[in-house]
């Protein structure tokens, strides 16, 4: 029997040899900045949001999350259906296939070593850290009163966990206590290796904190880190709030620090007592007055 267009599958070699690298942050943290960054050195590649990895089902995007989790529990998945087939085979294959894509899209760039920024990732750890064990991962957080207040009037929901609500300075501040705190619970669970980035640190010394991440990630200094705004980047719209605010700027400053001690109402600052004074204050922030 003769059989006809066969697809040809190319080898592993096309992947890196570097591990991956995955920034981490609640949506307003300043994760675009950090991306553009690194996507800035010769080395590294930090493409576009990739929802593709984890996301929820919350929005239009299917997921490479949600299949793995479905051909492992469920009845009808592989794991289950198929005799011999175990669930670190559905892993491993999840994770090489992410890795031919961004190791394909690194090489097309010349550089040896892919990242990946989606900030919805920070709830998904458990996950990424199966596919990648050997990653590294980078945490970057933000006061969460300019977080939230960064937050409101770009949508009209966000989302929280599995669900989404109404978008206010609420239920963004809530979000923002949320989301780190199950980072911090899964990052000690799995004693995960990574390095936090204070965005108020970022910008105001970009080159003591880049130094500090590139460090981290064994990666040699270049120059190129601290102008982001001259180094083209792959962008899929300029509509996302990150990208607008990131090509508004034209520069790493500090126009964003601090806005909620000029612009929190009593109101809000009564929630952010009861909602995040004490993430605020863990983290090293000052109280809320």
């Amino acid at each position: 029997m003769e059989i006809s267009n066969q697809v040809q599958i190319a080898s592993n070699k096309s992947t890196l040899e570097r591990p991956p690298i995955f920034i981490l942050g609640v949506p307003r943290s300043g994760t675009t900045l950090l991306r553009m960054m690194i996507d800035s050195h010769p080395e590294l590649m930090c493409g576009p949001e990739a929802p593709w990895i984890t996301n929820q089902q919350l929005d239009w995007a299917p997921s490479l999350r949600s299949l793995t989790l479905f051909l492992t529990r469920n009845e009808w998945g592989a794991v289950k259906a198929f005799q011999g087939v175990e669930q670190d085979l559905i892993y491993q294959l999840m994770a090489n296939f992410i890795d031919e894509i961004m190791s394909a899209s690194a090489r097309s760039h010349g550089k040896i070593q892919w990242a990946e920024k989606t900030p919805r990732n920070i709830i998904t750890l458990p996950f990424l850290y199966r596919l990648f064990p050997h990653a590294k991962f980078v945490h970057i957080y933000r006061d969460g009163r300019d977080v939230a207040l960064s937050t409101i009037g770009k949508w009209k929901t966000i989302p929280i966990s599995d669900k989404k609500v109404k978008n206010n300075y609420k239920n963004a501040l809530k979000r923002w206590v949320d989301w780190n705190q199950k980072f911090w619970k899964d990052a000690k669970k799995v004693s995960l290796n990574y390095i936090s980035v204070r965005y108020e640190d970022l910008v105001t010394s970009p080159q003591v904190e880049i130094g500090k991440l590139l460090e981290f990630l064994e990666v040699a200094w270049s120059d190129k880190v601290l102008e982001p705004h001259g180094v083209e980047h792959d962008i899929v719209t300029m509509k996302g709030e990150g990208m607008q605010t990131f090509y508004n700027r034209n520069s790493i400053d500090t126009a964003s620090l601090y806005r909620w001690k000029k612009e929190l109402n009593w109101l809000q600052k009564r929630s952010t007592k009861g909602i995040a004074e004490e993430t605020l204050l863990k983290l090293g922030y000052e109280p809320t007055k």
